[in-house]
């Protein structure tokens, strides 16, 4: 049974672990994650006489990790500028993967399907090819890209988390596929 009144002292044991997986989960480096779980430690700390019970503590420490993780990826997205010249770097552009009429992929560049990769080892394998392709990204690149598929923001909450026009959000999400189609491909999962 949860106390009606937070005891700050428990909150280590009682939701340490959990906070913790779900950070990592979300920034995939542990100092970072565990950093974060101090931070939201410390933050419900400092507000714990707003704290109203209206939801569980629980519910309460993850609303604020949540956040905790937001304004990572906001100090992680200004941390640096992408580089207009960065998709050329291995002479492909833009161009040469979607139709600019719709955006959607070439016919020759269309990925493969993955419906292979059912088998539990497969799916475990691509989980972890997919978590070092995305620390691949720049930090803006990586940062839009978990607000947008792994917090499942919308595009407008993070433009405004990130201060971020629409038509840069845009470039930001279609830069960071690229590169984890790139990268997915070089390590063999894609490929025709």
């Amino acid at each position: 049974m949860t106390p009606a009144t937070p005891v700050p002292a428990l909150w280590p044991d009682r939701f340490g672990d959990e906070l913790y997986r779900f950070a990592l989960s979300r920034v995939s480096d542990a100092d970072v994650a565990e950093e974060l779980v101090q931070e939201t430690f410390l933050s419900a700390l400092d507000g714990l006489a707003t704290f109203r019970a209206e939801a569980s503590e629980r519910t309460w420490l993850f609303v604020i990790l949540r956040r905790k993780i937001i304004d990572h990826y906001r100090r992680q997205a200004r941390a640096t500028q992408v580089s207009l010249d960065e998709l050329s770097e291995n002479g492909a552009t833009e161009a040469d993967f979607f139709t600019p009429e719709n955006g959607h992929w070439t016919g020759p560049q269309a990925p493969a399907s993955w419906l292979n990769a059912d088998a539990a080892l497969e799916q475990q394998e691509l989980h972890e090819i997919l978590q070092r392709c995305q620390e691949r990204l720049s930090p803006q690149q990586g940062a839009v890209f978990a607000m947008r598929f792994v917090e499942e923001l919308s595009a407008e909450e993070i433009c405004q988390e990130l201060g971020l026009s629409s038509a840069n959000y845009w470039v930001i999400v279609h830069r960071a596929k690229l590169q984890l189609r790139r990268c997915l491909e070089k390590h063999g999962l894609g490929e025709n």
